[in-house]
């Protein structure tokens, strides 16, 4: 499955004056996830012009996994650049792999989650540092990904030391050095 793929969804209606402006979005997959890393508009002579209607209308995230599944469905031969339709049991398990990962956080996001949470210069507000760091546009997502992190022990219990905290983030300071 290529890493990098794009969505172009054009009005192809001829003799229309008022045909809708092409839109192009680009994906990337990281770390078993779908990410928009660009969003292109073009508006032309017989388009209507670009508003926020538009915009408004556009489900990003399941055009990408939309486009993801059916990309999925389809694999390149070993030691060629042919592409031929994969096993459909394959293809879809495949795409609803890449689906279901897409609210999953990789490993190095929760890692910063817990080194931002646990470092000694934001032990006042841990969360909100976690917000500010981490770029989360609010604080409730950054409560629901610091409860994630903790689940999966890269934030500890609230109950815990300052002592043990300090050396938790000592450790991932340790790990993320050597990545």
């Amino acid at each position: 499955m290529p890493r990098r793929f794009r969505v172009t969804l054009s009005d192809e209606t001829e003799g229309k004056a008022d045909r809708v402006p092409t839109v192009t979005i680009a994906f990337e997959i990281r770390e078993e996830r779908i990410k928009c890393h660009s969003v292109q508009i073009e508006s032309g002579e017989g388009q209507l012009s670009i508003k926020s209607a538009l915009l408004q209308e556009l489900n990003i995230d399941q055009l990408g996994i939309d486009a993801a599944a059916s990309l999925a469905l389809e694999h390149k031969t070993p030691g060629g650049e042919e592409v031929v339709p994969a096993q459909l049991k394959t293809g879809r398990a495949a795409a609803k792999e890449l689906a279901d990962g897409v609210d999953r956080l990789s490993r190095r996001e929760l890692m910063h989650i817990g080194y931002n949470y646990h470092n000694p210069a934001n032990a006042k507000a841990p969360t909100q540092a976690v917000q500010k760091a981490l770029g989360y546009g609010s604080r409730h997502t950054a409560i629901r990904r610091v409860k994630e992190a903790r689940a999966k022990g890269w934030v500890l219990p609230d109950n815990a030391s300052a002592e043990r905290s300090k050396e938790h983030f000592l450790e991932i300071q340790r790990q993320l050095g050597e990545l």
